[in-house]
């Protein structure tokens, strides 16, 4: 039986509508010298209040990508599930070098591999809760040693666990170089994410992922210091003509602060359903469509694909 496993325990994907697949809901580095307080998000109640704005805009599930406390404050996010009303999919893994601290630069990839499915299979934090979601990290424009080291410790976990991972690429490079890797380990493209591609958004590159059977993460939205909402508008168009509707997925990688409504910030975790996908939307029917037609695409992009990403035999 296919689930996603989420901190509150496993659910059907029939019972998901609209997921965000990768946002934070608790983030903090404990290996970051220089702490930036934006990124520091570690007040329960306002992120609650976050995603209630979520659910009110439609909202029914989503991801929290943060991995450098591995599990450590797994339990305030369960928190914030609960008294948000929104089930919250935890992830293991390694973020790129910055986030690696000492045991992670030290250790082999067996021994990372055995700690990354001690966490999925048992359980990670002070509650033992399982993640429903793996991830590793590379840098901008090259993969590191113990980055290389934790890619791989990641894949082969995902070879033996069938669950989805999810990459973070440094501006949107070294996805193709990811999915070598992944390949040489034995993971399954169908079931890999890779992410933050709409830093970079090449239709070659994207178009080159794509065909390799993987999602393809654009998770900026609302960051027009990376590009602008029409560039990727357009991109994913582009990339719907080509057959691909069914392996985007969109979100908002939210991490900071300024980006959220409740720390008195924007555009906040209600934008892409309330003023992204209606944007779409018009541009699609504007580009030919019928309302139908562009109302599916919607229905993929925020609804049906990420419920495919993050489902999984359990």
């Amino acid at each position: 039986m296919r689930i996603i496993r989420t901190l509150r325990g496993d659910i059907s994907p029939e019972k998901v509508g609209a997921v965000y697949y990768h946002e934070h809901v608790i983030a903090r580095s404990p290996v970051t010298k220089a702490r930036e307080m934006d990124l520091e998000l570690c007040d329960v109640e306002k992120m609650v209040n976050e995603v209630r704005l979520f659910k009110e805009a439609g909202g029914t599930l989503l991801t929290d990508a943060s991995i450098s406390d591995f599990g450590e404050n797994a339990h305030q996010r369960l928190e914030i599930s609960e008294k948000s009303g929104i089930p919250i999919v935890g992830t293991v893994g390694f973020g790129q070098k910055e986030h690696h601290n000492e045991a992670v630069k030290s250790s082999s990839i067996e021994e990372l591999y055995e700690k990354v499915m001690d966490a999925a299979l048992y359980g990670y934090g002070q509650m033992r809760l399982k993640p429903g979601q793996l991830k590793f990290g590379t840098s901008y424009g090259f993969i590191s040693e113990s980055e290389n080291r934790c890619a791989r410790a990641v894949a082969r976990a995902q070879k033996d666990l069938k669950m989805p991972l999810f990459t973070h690429t440094g501006i949107g490079t070294m996805g193709l170089s990811q999915i070598a890797l992944l390949k040489e380990e034995g993971a399954n493209p169908e079931q890999v994410c890779i992410g933050h591609m709409d830093r970079n958004p090449d239709f070659w590159l994207c178009r080159e992922l794509l065909k390799e059977g993987v999602f393809l993460g654009l998770d900026q939205i609302s960051k027009v210091k990376y590009c602008t909402e029409q560039t990727r508008i357009d991109l994913i168009c582009a990339l719907i003509r080509c057959g691909y509707q069914k392996r985007i997925l969109l979100c908002g990688d939210m991490a900071r602060q300024s980006y959220l409504t409740s720390f008195g910030g924007g555009p906040g975790f209600g934008y892409i359903l309330t003023s992204f996908l209606p944007r779409l939307v018009r541009q699609l029917m504007e580009d030919g469509m019928t309302e139908t037609q562009a109302m599916e695409i919607r229905e993929d992009l925020i609804c049906r694909n990420p419920k495919e990403f993050l489902s999984f035999e359990g």
